[in-house]
């Protein structure tokens, strides 16, 4: 799995093993490699839904190999070893060159990579609004952390000691980590933007958090970004100009909408966008040859007015999210081919007071909206759109039929909306083929962490569908995942052992069910802090209602008893009391102690006032058999 910490993956595909030295020394970027090609693109695909650009190696010159790769919008680059004097007709766009030697691949390896990141960093521009003209929260999302975050303290030995859950464990990457760890002084701090001498933690940890808004890697370095941005500071004016320059590759579709906005638009980059005085150097950065047939050529002028960054020779920072107003778009000479040459973007940054103005103006029509800074916040951070956020407001108030419909109305949902969606139907329309339609479309988006959760939520569904095998498949899948992550989430494993506690009990398999059932109580008793009562007598309610159809009738009433004990402190209007004591119940009724039955059906019923919801239906029928048990002891 390729690791968090950067936007590029270099992946190595070596089915004939012809790579004999490791090149993991050599490049700081994480490095995947592969035997076979199958495994090779599947990896490939997964990168694309992750928004990883990848640079691939490969020692195959087979021309349906070579164009099976050029399809994947994923790759970047590709670079072919050749160890012997074999002639390549036909090469795809994407290919760099041919090399005979593995230290020429890495020479010319090593120059692409900057150019990529460059790209990385431009594409990170975001508008001020959507397309739909409604605001862009992610324009804003560094006011707003930067405002949210002041109390946060973050520190040296933690980022050490958390960095190698982000990190590819080598012997190369320890040695930056271990550098950093003797090393690092915040007075100092510049000298860590030197990639060459200290590309730990800056280039191999925060450049690529900042661009996707990672926060919980945002937050676990704040305190070396609050030491950069002790630096920045108004860019001084050079008498010979008063422009700084940075010339990339840039998507058509999104030079085209730059031009839309001619004169109007106002951008940002998420990230410290690197710049040079040299107009010289950001041209042929621009006029470099391309591999994409739908990139431009693209050279941003920008004023040096109102610029605030860092100042590193003739290269330039500036600061991160800063406002630019998009002054002109200049189309530059069309080609024979019709690829303009070069375009020209003017950008001139907002001063203070534009800020302030554009910032304040933001709030005020979220506070008109009803949205506090927390909960604007918090949707920044989850990605919420106004769809999503209205039909959580409809689910928090319980008004089902008006949350689907907004669903159903949202294009391309994403894998959390998706999940919701089907959790809906399944919990309130008792539709889980729909709701398994949904979990199903949300798995092929899902990956890494979504991916095992969307899998808990299949097997929920599976489960009520009788599907007692698939169910039993997904939920191992994820607790496997779970299971090998670095981090532990004993939420999640308990989740999974439940489910899977579940789907055994349901086969009449009780002892495995017992088993799985107890170990998901272990975990939360023991692991999870803070202590989450609800969920504890859950386990407890489980195990009660297993050893119940174990026979185990003394056991059963032991755990029951302690599950009504726990939520009677902690859950005394939630319907899952009255579920326990529903089920407390039937146990002493099946003990024979018709008595302390009675008392706990009719405890449980006074709780569910609501006639339509299952558990009174259920204690209602038990009720009714008791009533028959009664009646017959009475005839005899």
């Amino acid at each position: 799995m390729a690791s968090r910490s950067s936007g590029i993956c270099i992946v190595i595909l070596d089915e004939e093993e012809k790579l004999t030295i490791s090149i993991s020394n050599t490049i700081i970027e994480p490095i995947e490699l592969f035997r076979d090609l199958s495994s090779c693109i599947s990896f490939v695909k997964q990168q694309i839904k992750e928004d990883k650009v990848v640079v691939l190696i490969t020692t195959s010159i087979l021309e349906n190999i070579l164009q099976s790769f050029e399809l994947l919008t994923s790759i970047e680059a590709i670079l072919i070893l050749l160890t012997d004097n074999q002639v390549i007709n036909v090469l795809p766009s994407k290919v760099i060159g041919i090399y005979s030697q593995i230290d020429m691949l890495l020479i010319s390896l090593s120059d692409i990579l900057p150019i990529i990141e460059q790209q990385l960093n431009v594409k990170s521009l975001v508008f001020n609004q959507q397309t739909n003209g409604n605001d862009n929260l992610d324009f804003y999302f560094y006011s707003l952390w930067k405002k949210d975050t002041e109390h946060l303290k973050s520190t040296k030995k933690s980022l050490i000691e958390q960095a190698h859950l982000f990190l590819p464990s080598n012997d190369q990457i320890k040695s930056f980590i271990n550098d950093f760890k003797t090393s690092y002084k915040s007075i100092q701090i510049l000298t860590w933007l030197d990639k060459q001498r200290h590309p730990f933690p800056y280039y191999l940890l925060i450049s690529n958090a900042m661009r996707i808004h990672d926060q919980e890697i945002l937050s676990l370095t704040r305190f070396f970004f609050n030491d950069l941005t002790k630096q920045i500071k108004p860019i001084p004016l050079e008498s010979n100009d008063n422009q700084v320059y940075l010339g990339t590759k840039l998507p058509i579709d999104l030079v085209d909408r730059l031009e839309k906005y001619d004169s109007t638009g106002i951008i940002a980059f998420q990230c410290f966008l690197p710049v040079t005085r040299s107009r010289a150097c950001a041209v042929f950065e621009a006029t470099q040859a391309s591999r994409g047939s739908k990139t431009a050529n693209v050279l941003f002028k920008i004023d040096i007015n109102n610029l605030l960054g860092i100042t590193l020779g003739e290269t330039l920072l500036i600061d991160i999210a800063l406002p630019f107003r998009i002054c002109s778009v200049s189309r530059g000479a069309n080609t024979n081919d019709g690829y303009e040459l070069l375009t020209i973007i003017k950008l001139t940054a907002l001063n203070q007071n534009e800020r302030d103005q554009l910032f304040e103006q933001f709030i005020d029509r979220q506070e008109k909206l009803g949205r506090t800074i927390d909960d604007v916040f918090k949707r920044i951070r989850l990605n919420i759109s106004d769809d999503e956020a209205l039909a959580d407001e409809y689910i928090a108030r319980g008004e089902w039929s008006e949350a689907r419909n907004i669903f159903t109305r949202i294009i391309n949902p994403n894998v959390r909306v998706l999940n919701k969606y089907g959790c809906l139907l399944r919990e309130h329309f008792d539709n889980n083929l729909d709701a398994l339609n949904c979990h199903q479309q949300a798995l092929s988006k899902a990956t890494n962490r979504d991916k095992a959760e969307t899998l808990i939520y299949l097997g929920l569904v599976y489960d009520n569908m009788k599907e007692y095998n698939n169910a039993f498949q997904v939920y191992s899948q994820a607790l496997q995942w779970f299971e090998n992550e670095k981090k532990r989430d004993p939420v999640m494993i308990a989740r999974c052992l439940i489910g899977l506690g579940n789907v055994q009990w349901s086969r009449r398999e009780l002892n495995e069910a017992l088993h799985l059932t107890e170990r998901a109580l272990v975990v939360r008793e023991k692991e999870i802090k803070p202590r989450n009562d609800f969920d504890i007598a859950t386990c407890l309610s489980n195990m009660g209602n297993i050893l119940h159809d174990k026979g185990d009738i003394q056991r059963a009433l032991l755990y029951t008893t302690r599950a009504v004990d726990l939520l009677s402190t902690c859950g005394k209007d939630d319907p899952r009391f009255a579920a326990a004591l529903n089920n407390l119940g039937a146990i002493y009724q099946t003990n024979g102690n018709l008595i302390k039955a009675r008392e706990y059906f009719e405890r449980a019923l006074e709780l569910l006032p609501d006639k339509n919801h299952s558990y009174r239906e259920s204690t209602l029928n038990n009720i009714a058999r008791l009533d028959i048990i009664e009646q017959l002891k009475k005839c005899q």
